[in-house]
């Protein structure tokens, strides 16, 4: 005979992790996590890599108050 719906549900559950395994996907959080490849040197803030300069510069009037430059948060980045 057939099995109860937490069979169903355990068997679906087990088949579309082992999709996921398979296809190598993970968390989001994760993805995101790593994306944030841009850190200002000063108060090692990090932003995503797509980041414009216009943003950065943004961080550093915003947050610095002027008393640092853009070239000494972000070093080889802005100028």
């Amino acid at each position: 005979m057939g099995g109860g719906n937490a069979q169903k549900s355990a068997t679906a559950r087990a088949r579309n992790e082992a999709k996921k395994a398979k296809a190598g996907k993970g968390s989001q959080l994760a993805v995101n996590k790593a994306a944030q490849s841009i850190v200002c040197q000063v108060c090692r803030q990090s932003f995503m890599s797509v980041s414009n300069d216009a943003m950065l510069a943004d961080h550093v009037t915003a947050k610095h108050n002027k008393k640092k430059t853009p070239a000494e948060c972000f070093p080889g980045r802005l100028s």
